[in-house]
């Protein structure tokens, strides 16, 4: 063989052997560089283990004290309640007597409810009408009140001075006498289930 050529041959032989071996020394003696992730959160002062604490948006770590004092009580207005036995509203057909003669279980035992339901079954009374209107102030004037829901056990009162011979013969009507009272005009009050309830003016003793 033509010695050109060897030493050709040679010489690109170790020109390849030296960029090899300068590649290696490159990538090994390369400074080693650890990669954090921007968003790691920064580590607590003190151990809190798997139930961390809570911070503040500054990042300062608060107590259960700062934190209370950081809420606000919302005033509870429609609470819930638990049904201790079986409550049954009354229903009533046509013709039957007052109260109702027949129940359905409303609320059974253990229920859950709003406050606002339970009360829903006792509505506002009304005092529509007076008749007669007027009477003697020695009282004993048979009167019918008429209006909307009222209730068995029903109280009357004449000026603040209670009625006597109260009957309630239905959700609206409720008859009794009148107590004796000083001439002029008076509020009739009726106090049902749901609170009591009046017409100003209602009657007048004469």
């Amino acid at each position: 063989m033509d010695s050109g050529i060897l030493w050709r041959v040679g010489f690109l032989a170790g020109v390849v052997i030296g960029a090899t071996l300068l590649l290696v020394l490159l990538l090994r003696w390369q400074p080693h560089a650890e990669l954090v992730p921007a968003d790691t959160p920064p580590v607590p002062s003190t151990d809190q283990g798997a139930e961390m604490t809570l911070y503040a948006a500054n990042g300062s770590q608060l107590t259960k004290t700062a934190a209370t004092a950081k809420t606000a009580t919302l005033p509870v207005t429609d609470p819930i309640v638990r049904i201790t036995e079986n409550l049954y509203e009354g229903t009533r057909l046509d013709g039957t007597s007052f109260p109702e003669g027949k129940r359905n279980l409303r609320f059974p035992k253990d229920a859950l409810v709003r406050k606002s339901l339970l009360d829903a079954c006792f509505p506002d009374a009304a005092v529509g009408s007076v008749f007669p209107a007027s009477g003697a102030a020695a009282g004993g004037e048979t009167v019918t009140i008429r209006g909307t829901n009222f209730t068995p056990g029903s109280t009357v009162a004449f000026g603040g001075t209670a009625a006597t011979n109260v009957v309630v013969v239905d959700e609206k009507t409720i008859t009794c006498r009148t107590p004796a009272k000083a001439a002029g005009a008076v509020a009739v009050q009726v106090t049902t289930d749901a609170g009591p309830f009046s017409k100003a003016n209602a009657f007048t003793y004469a």
